[in-house]
């Protein structure tokens, strides 16, 4: 039995980084272990949809090349295919000081994936498929697929960004905190960066140091983040869902609440560009507290 994997890129690193940030994915064996999941024989593709920029300062940023060596790593992995969409270049004038601030935001990758999936179904090129994806806005494409008569599941980390409505229409969900020991390595995040865990002479995993309040690595985390991005733009809903920094809590809820204590406290700042919230170092000089 064919099995085909649809993966929304960023829904998929939301989920994982809120249920399984210590960890680092072999996508090979992801694969094989969805497909043994579901009862297929085989894998017969994968495709990872993903937004990259396409200014030239966008594309010149240490994200986007993360990303891109990324995506050059995964189209290496057998079966899997990348699709690149582009994203849309926002720019915004703070009515305040007048700065300009540009962010990016995701364009087209729902209505592609909609468009894979039920093409694909209808000329019988796979038997199962598997969304991963909790996205709401994919529902079309897996109740699309059921009426052409193909199975379709939805797989998620937990229930993690998975949305009600598009697990009822699925055949069923997948967890993939269920075979994470299998195609999922431990790691330790320091500053962004991922790293083997520590383990002793033994192969035991070290005891971590008494953990640091959040509220002041949370703070350092911020400003980190703000430092980083160009025009020092950081979205509220990307530094609780995706942000990395040691020490900072990888539980949304945990982050959520820390950061209202701060912004209560008057040590943070929320503001809307559009919008869309963001979030920086609430003081006169713009670079926050000693951290």
């Amino acid at each position: 039995m064919r099995v085909a994997l649809f993966i929304d890129g960023k829904n998929f690193y939301s989920g994982l980084k809120l249920q399984a940030a210590d960890y680092v994915l072999d996508f090979t064996k992801l694969a094989q272990w969805l497909v043994k999941h579901v009862g297929g024989s085989h894998l017969w593709g994968a495709y990872y949809y993903t937004g990259v920029e396409t200014s030239r300062l966008g594309s010149a940023t240490e994200g986007q090349g993360r990303l891109l060596s990324f995506l050059g790593m995964l189209e290496m992995q057998p079966g899997y295919f990348v699709k690149r969409l582009p994203r849309k270049t926002v720019s915004t004038t703070c009515r305040q000081c007048n700065a300009e601030t540009e962010f990016s935001i995701e364009k087209e990758i729902d209505t592609t994936i909609v468009a894979d999936m039920l093409s694909l179904a209808a000329v019988n090129a796979y038997d199962v498929a598997i969304l991963l994806s909790g996205d709401s806005d994919l529902t079309p494409a897996v109740t699309g697929v059921r009426s052409i008569g193909k199975q379709c599941y939805v797989a998620t980390w937990g229930n993690a960004c998975l949305s009600a409505h598009l697990r009822k229409s699925a055949f069923d969900h997948v967890n993939l905190l269920e075979g994470l020991a299998e195609f999922g390595t431990v790691t330790e995040v320091v500053d962004g960066d991922y790293r083997p865990a520590t383990l002793d002479a033994n192969g035991e995993f070290v005891e971590p140091t008494p953990a640091e309040d959040p509220s002041h690595v949370m703070l350092r985390a911020i400003k980190a983040a703000v430092a980083k991005f160009s025009g020092g733009f950081l979205g509220e809903s990307y530094f609780l869902t995706r942000w990395i920094y040691t020490g900072l809590p990888a539980d949304f809820n945990v982050r959520k609440a820390t950061l209202q204590t701060l912004v209560e406290a008057g040590l943070v700042e929320r503001y809307h560009v559009d919008m869309t919230p963001a979030l920086r170092l609430a003081t006169e000089d713009g670079h926050g507290p000693q951290l």
